[in-house]
């Protein structure tokens, strides 16, 4: 939120803006991994190399253009290794400081950065155990602590919704069928396209060859393969998102990226085969279309291509534009995302709304109740105006704009308005192929009184 609205107030509400830190943090960690290998293999041409290689990894181009929380987390993960790395050998206290703060900023930006810490643990005592004897790494855990002291305070005072909403992704005290095979091997093949197919497999080698602690590239093992394992055997349970682990292939990456190089000159054939595929791949997330044109499209119709859901945003907003009067109009979604979208895309970017109905609690309820307090009674079910817990008072009289799936409004949406005037259907086409359909619907005086439907975190 800090890194867009610092890009923002100097680029504008762009494109440009917005992806502006993603490219940033793909090519300072290109640089970290150089560095990295620079002082694991004592080689600066192979690190050199090694730093180029991710370049070719499909995760890692989409972190370098798709900016989330995984993009900075995946920079400071890395930079919170080299500065353990360095702390370690070489016992300075400057390396423990900033140790602590790239550690913090690394749980800024998402909270996985927790794992860092007991794997650290593990690190040190099985590297230099003396060093818990010292003030050392007590500094680098207090300033660590520190930032996440303003999201603890903030979770205190707001029910911990942000550590729920944690928990509810990650399927705590649900029951749930087990093991589930399908988001077991769903998972799996994630992870092993995100490294571009071959490269996974090296990866797979370079965990087999250094799981002793002896070895000497023990290291890239222990902070990528129990973060791998565990979301992997996560996945038993529930169904896992591919980039939950993006993060461990930092080091994950370097061990790859190591053992190819290794056996590059010994299997040429293969090993440009298996980098020509890693590109390929790369090159269709990218450009999706590329696939159709190399008459590959029965491989990944454009029902099934995970990158449909970026687009066609921008022209469905440029059509919400030509019917929305600021003025007489509000606009708002039953989805949280459909109304990021539109708030950015909507000529003048509006102040968007979400009239939650039977999703869990988003952003948008926080922003849009009166109070958390308000807010969590209601979420217990006591009996509320939803003027009281809302801010419906400045929205009262005016007409709303609902952009949504649904082909109508659902009842209660619409039996908070006086009368639904038009719907217009705006479909959105992809690689030729019609792959979702938008339905807006123009409703006349919003009566101030919605009852959003909240449904978990």
């Amino acid at each position: 939120m800090f890194l867009n609205f610092l890009s923002t107030s100097l680029f504008g509400n762009t494109e440009f803006a917005v992806r502006f830190w993603s490219a940033l943090f793909g090519f300072l960690s290109s640089l970290l991994v150089f560095k990295v290998a620079k002082e694991l293999f004592k080689n600066e041409k192979l690190a050199f190399w090694l730093g180029l290689l991710p370049n070719a990894f499909v995760g890692f181009n989409a972190l370098s253009f798709i900016f989330t929380t995984d993009t900075p987390l995946f920079f400071f993960w890395g930079l919170s290794f080299y500065l353990l790395y360095k702390a370690v050998t070489t016992e300075r206290t400057l390396w423990w400081l900033s140790l602590g703060i790239a550690g913090g900023l690394g749980f800024l930006a998402k909270y996985s950065q927790a794992f860092f810490f007991p794997l650290g643990v593990v690190y040190i005592l099985l590297k230099k155990p003396r060093l818990f004897k010292t003030f050392k790494p007590y500094i680098a855990m207090g300033i660590g602590f520190l930032f996440t002291l303003p999201v603890l305070y903030w979770n205190y005072t707001h029910g911990w919704v942000s550590f729920k909403h944690v928990l509810g992704l990650s399927g705590v005290g649900k029951v749930s069928q087990f093991p589930q095979w399908k988001s077991f091997w769903n998972f799996l093949i994630s992870q092993v396209f995100l490294l571009g197919v071959g490269f996974f497999l090296y990866l797979l080698w370079g965990w087999l060859k250094n799981l002793s602690p002896k070895r000497v590239f023990f290291p890239l093992t222990l902070f990528s393969l129990p973060t791998y394992l565990l979301f992997q055997l996560w996945a038993l349970k529930k169904s896992v998102y591919g980039n939950w682990a993006g993060f461990a292939y930092f080091t994950g990456g370097i061990l790859a990226g190591y053992y190819y190089l290794k056996g590059f000159k010994r299997f040429t054939l293969p090993s440009f085969g298996v980098l020509f595929l890693s590109l390929f791949l790369s090159a269709v997330a990218l450009y999706p279309p590329l696939i159709d044109k190399v008459e590959l499209t029965k491989l990944i119709p454009p029902s099934k291509d995970p990158t449909r859901v970026t687009v066609g945003w921008e022209k469905l907003g440029r059509f919400v534009s030509q019917f929305y009067n600021p003025k007489t109009d509000f606009i708002f979604s039953n989805l949280y995302q459909i109304s990021a979208e539109m708030a950015f895309y909507v000529k003048g970017n509006p102040q968007t709304y979400v009239f939650n109905y039977y999703q869990r609690m988003n952003q948008y309820d926080l922003w849009q109740s009166k109070s958390f307090d308000l807010l969590q009674r209601f979420l217990k079910g006591e009996n509320l105006n939803p003027r009281e817990v809302f801010v419906w008072d400045k929205l009262k009289g005016k007409n709303g704009i609902f952009v949504t799936y649904f082909s109508s409004p659902p009842k209660a949406i619409r039996d908070s308005f006086n009368k639904l005037v038009w719907t217009k259907k705006f479909t959105v086409y992809w690689r030729g192929k019609p792959i979702k359909t938008f339905y807006i619907h123009y409703l006349e005086g919003f009566k101030g009184d919605y009852k959003p439907i909240i449904k978990g975190f």
